[in-house]
């Protein structure tokens, strides 16, 4: 073979590897460059998860969930779910965890690993009233007194398992926590039941309103609020309460709590 064909042979040959080499880029980078990090919350309870006034979903747990995917490498994908059904999706693998503002119980760690990431535990429940407080009302008992009386709860909460024992209280439930407070201020309900901390964020924005706590029973006490993982996904709670950590070590926890619950930056 002459000189001439060999060079223009080689030059064939040096453009069709090129052109392999790129194709194969190209299918690359077709693929996802890391999996995704599946999270399961409600919106409407603020300030954990809530639609903004540009109709944006913000809040204390969207943040956190977006630092957890940060450190995992992968892409967050927020589903925004019914609160009850926040379990059994994880059970079913649709979800990967659940950042809800979901409070640690003993009957939700029998079904599901839960890390613990804001708050204490809580020894009593909030009854969040409009303005004053009745002066005949000092506790659910007393409430229970008055038949035509009504307490407003968050639909899958803590608050409406716990309220429910009272049979002589009559219940209504409500999707998301500003309905069952705007119950309470059209004097549609007495009193709305909910967590402390909850109580302190409503305090923040309506200081018209009138807190009286309610004693829990020992067994039915909150541990704090609680990132929920499948009982068999070991590898990924590990991971989770490993980020966690960092996040308090590192303060980046704080700033969170401090520009969602304490209103700074």
């Amino acid at each position: 073979m002459s000189s001439f064909f060999k060079k223009y042979a080689l030059a064939f040959l040096a453009s069709a590897l090129l052109g392999l080499i790129v194709l194969k880029h190209a299918q690359t980078l077709e693929k996802p460059s890391h999996e995704t990090l599946v999270i399961g919350l409600q919106s409407g309870y603020p300030p954990f998860e809530f639609m903004d006034n540009k109709g944006k979903l913000v809040g204390f747990d969207v943040d956190l969930a977006a630092e957890i995917a940060a450190k995992l490498n992968k892409e967050l994908v927020i589903k925004d779910m019914e609160f009850e059904g926040e379990i059994l999706s994880l059970k079913q693998g649709k979800i990967d965890l659940i950042i809800s503002g979901m409070n640690i119980t003993p009957s939700r760690l029998k079904e599901i690993a839960m890390v613990p990431y804001l708050g204490e535990a809580a020894t009593a429940l909030s009854l969040v009233f409009w303005k004053e407080i009745p002066q005949n009302i000092q506790s659910l008992a007393d409430i229970a007194l008055f038949p035509h009386l009504s307490i407003s709860v968050e639909s899958g909460t803590i608050p409406e398992t716990f309220i429910s024992k009272y049979t002589g209280i009559k219940v209504k439930a409500f999707q998301g926590a500003l309905a069952p407070l705007m119950d309470v201020k059209y004097g549609k309900s007495v009193a709305n039941l909910v967590e402390p901390d909850v109580a302190a964020y409503l305090k923040k924005q309506h200081p018209e309103i009138q807190i009286l706590n309610v004693p829990l029973p020992k067994e039915e006490m909150i541990l704090g609020f609680g990132i929920g993982i499948k009982k068999d996904n070991h590898e990924l709670l590990q991971q989770i309460q490993q980020i966690i950590q960092e996040l308090k070590a590192s303060g980046k926890l704080k700033q969170l709590e401090s520009k969602w619950f304490k209103g700074g930056e």
